[in-house]
């Protein structure tokens, strides 16, 4: 597929004409525009044109509605002050067929499994982890390629280095389409596929449980029992959530993940917008365990039109002995439920052995960067791939001897062995 970068009068837009019909696109024009909020107005064409497939795509997520992009996109130009957000807006004739949010966003080489003293790269995330799309074109890989491609070919012409898709399932069309990207594009997965864990609850939702071995609901509530004193708190409101932020910022501070990761609830201005606008918006469904009122444990969830995110999870590693992570779980899906059951929760990537034992399904997904083809992007390409493959040889040994997983126990619960 040939496409043409023209660069138009006003430095707030760029557009991409497709010229040739062999994929069977005719007319189809791609512009992108600064997240500039006073082009974005509720009455300007590009708001109404972005809420409308918005609203149309039974697939959209609540971090690509206008309101929340366009509000949040001044918060991360503080942090990413040489990049601006851009909206991007596909259009056949005037028809608009399809959009996409790119996020500015900064990996550090460490985090691509990069050996040697990190380097921080700069580039742009697809936020929702997709483009939004009218009907007709859901499952159509060429499409999903064709736009992918255009957005490569303006990163490039920006001297933006890569384009992230974070977390997409293998099924989904946006993956499928990767096999066949033009030699103009690079990728490159430094996640890989990883096991991915789903529950979709039955029509009775209280059958879930019979999908347990009598001796495994016996251990869960004896587990019940002993930390019956644990109170849960359910956060869905507006007026919860700065509390809510900063219980899960104390707690944060002594998790394994902070401990491996670093810190991940800053209790920022970021963070509280985010979670406002779920709140306000009635997808918000986070939950808090307390002991004698003193946070202890805390689940950052959403839930969107039936499908319940697993966004973020941690304990106080000072309560590891009383398995305070498994007991916030247990109530969590008594929950949901008892009260508007979602048809599936998402945990998200990752293979935890809590995970795996409460899904009733297992899928796969990963995280692909994008790469404008260049010399400097192949060697930085060979550079990553020679470090992951290092990385993997090693998790391998260390594996096979069984220490991996001793000092990953370790780690994350200062304990060896797991309950």
């Amino acid at each position: 597929m040939q496409t043409n970068l023209i660069q138009k009068q006003h430095e707030a837009c760029w557009t991409i004409k497709e010229d040739q019909d062999d994929t069977g696109f005719q007319s189809l024009q791609v512009d992108f525009y600064t997240l500039d909020p006073g082009h974005f107005h509720s009455l300007s064409v590009l708001y109404q044109s972005w809420v409308e497939l918005f609203q149309k795509d039974p697939h959209s997520e609540l971090n690509q509605h206008p309101d929340h992009v366009l509000r949040i996109s001044p918060l991360l130009q503080n942090e990413h002050t040489s990049k601006s957000g851009h909206f991007m807006l596909c259009r056949k004739g005037n028809q608009s067929v399809a959009a996409a949010v790119l996020l500015p966003k900064s990996l550090s080489t460490k985090i691509l499994r990069g050996i040697g003293p990190p380097r921080q790269i700069g580039g742009y995330i697809l936020s929702g982890q997709r483009f939004l799309m009218s009907e007709d074109y859901q499952h159509d890989q060429a499409f999903h390629k064709f736009l992918l491609e255009a957005t490569i070919s303006f990163c490039s012409e920006n001297a933006v280095r890569f384009l992230l898709l974070e977390d997409i399932l293998i099924d989904d069309p946006l993956n499928q389409s990767l096999k066949h990207l033009s030699d103009h594009c690079l990728a490159y997965s430094h996640t890989g596929f990883q096991p991915r864990s789903l529950i979709q609850f039955p029509e009775n939702p209280i059958e879930y449980w019979n999908k347990f071995r009598s001796k495994s609901r016996r251990k869960h509530r004896k587990l019940l029992r002993d930390n019956s004193e644990l109170q849960l708190v359910r956060v869905t409101r507006p007026d919860q959530v700065a509390e809510f932020l900063e219980s899960a910022h104390q707690i944060s501070l002594n998790t394994w993940q902070t401990q491996r990761l670093g810190l991940r609830i800053k209790n920022d201005d970021k963070e509280l917008e985010e979670m406002m606008f779920l709140a306000l918006n009635g997808s918000l469904r986070s939950y808090l365990i307390l002991d004698k009122n003193k946070p202890i444990a805390f689940k950052i969830g959403s839930q969107h039109r039936g499908v319940y995110h697993d966004l973020e999870f941690g304990f106080d590693l000072d309560y590891a002995s009383i398995s305070p992570g498994e007991t916030l779980l247990l109530l969590i899906l008594e929950d949901l439920i008892e009260s508007d059951t979602p048809r599936t929760f998402d945990f998200g990537t990752g293979d935890a052995e809590y995970k795996q034992r409460y899904s009733s399904e297992m899928t796969q997904s990963r995280s692909v960067l994008l790469f404008p083809s260049s010399l400097r992007n192949k060697c930085l390409l060979r550079y990553l791939k020679s470090s992951c493959w290092i990385d993997q040889f090693s998790r391998k040994v260390l594996k096979s001897s069984g220490v991996y997983t001793a000092l990953r126990q370790l780690s994350r619960y200062r304990k060896l062995g797991s309950r």
